[in-house]
């Protein structure tokens, strides 16, 4: 399984619930307001054009693979789900 961050920015606040809930459909941890770390077996192609299906003009949505190393820090769940799920 492969790591993502997904981040968005979506004008239609309904679109954003059906993002979240798509989102939600796999393992995942909130990094900040619109930023998910998702664990999936789908490609980063799939995964994006998944998610794209909630956007419109202007949005922004970017998917991007998380790997070790990598540094942050936040809440201990987020922590947490990072070192169980990230690879090197």
């Amino acid at each position: 399984m492969s790591v993502f961050m997904v981040t968005f920015d979506l004008r239609n606040p309904a679109n954003v619930d059906a993002m979240v809930d798509a989102i939600k459909l796999t393992s995942w941890t909130q990094l900040g307001p619109t930023t998910y770390a998702v664990s999936t077996a789908e490609t980063d192609e799939e995964l994006f054009f998944r998610l794209r299906a909630f956007t419109q003009d202007r949005d922004g949505l970017y998917v991007a693979l998380l790997r070790k190393p990598y540094r942050g820090m936040g809440f201990r769940e987020v922590n947490h789900w990072l070192e169980e799920n990230l690879r090197w």
